[in-house]
């Protein structure tokens, strides 16, 4: 199963986000985005394994300021993914 990486803009969003995805019995951790992805230090993720398309219409469904979906390539770098 792959892992996810959504994007918010600050921390309180993340941290809501992550909260509605457990509800819904999603695994969510809150993260400091890595920078080369956001082109911000302060920005904030969500990692998730898996069910990417209906974590991103969830948070879509309950007005939650999502960022950028990525998923962890073989190789350990993140690239981009479409929900």
């Amino acid at each position: 199963m792959s892992l996810y990486l959504i994007t918010f803009r600050s921390l309180t969003h993340a941290q809501r986000s992550a909260r509605l995805l457990e509800r819904r019995g999603m695994t969510a951790t809150v993260i400091k985005a890595p920078p080369d992805l956001t082109g911000s230090g302060c920005a904030y993720a969500v990692t998730l394994r898996g069910r990417p398309e209906e974590a991103h219409a969830l948070l879509r469904q309950n007005h939650m300021r999502v960022g950028r979906l990525f998923r962890r390539a073989a190789d350990g770098t993140w690239e981009e993914a479409r929900p």
